[in-house]
């Protein structure tokens, strides 16, 4: 998550803040007097409630936007994912970096470029293999509200 000056306050003076952008979620919290802020999207399993994929990035910084995504048990991690933004590649062979409770985790890097197209209403896709089967496994990610949430959170960092 991003951090920045421990001096800097959120607004009215709050230890945290939580808004929502369309399908975009902007948290910001003090921990240890350094201020974190994201902004992710998180889809479930319509069945059982349950989290099958999420989306966090931190704010832009030197031209990028970082950040993690966590996608189920079951994916291929040799593999690695490919991601998409109105299906041109954005990146090949991002590697997982671990498997956790929550599921696996893919650290992310969007180009300028890359969150641009995303502003304008492009879809974002994640895509990797199902290790039992070999079958895509496949999320769109909603466009909805993130050009608000990016600059949301890039007001908040600072």
């Amino acid at each position: 998550m991003a951090q920045s000056s421990s001096n800097a306050a959120l607004p009215n003076g709050a230890s945290s803040v939580t808004e929502t952008f369309g399908d975009w979620t902007v948290t910001c919290r003090f921990v240890d007097k350094q201020k974190l802020c994201s902004l992710s999207q998180v889809q479930g399993l319509s069945q059982t409630g349950q989290r099958a994929f999420a989306i966090e990035l931190r704010a832009p910084r030197d031209g990028k936007t970082e950040g993690t995504i966590i996608m189920p048990f079951g994916v291929s991690l040799e593999s690695g994912a490919i991601l998409k933004v109105d299906d041109k590649d954005i990146g090949k062979g991002f590697r997982f970096s671990t498997c956790v409770p929550q599921g696996c985790l893919l650290p992310v890097s969007f180009p300028t470029a890359s969150t641009d197209a995303i502003r304008k209403g492009g879809k974002l896709v994640a895509a990797t293999l199902n290790v039992s089967n070999g079958e895509a496994v496949t999320f769109n990610v909603s466009p909805n509200g993130f050009s608000s949430a990016l600059d949301r959170i890039s007001q908040l960092a600072r």
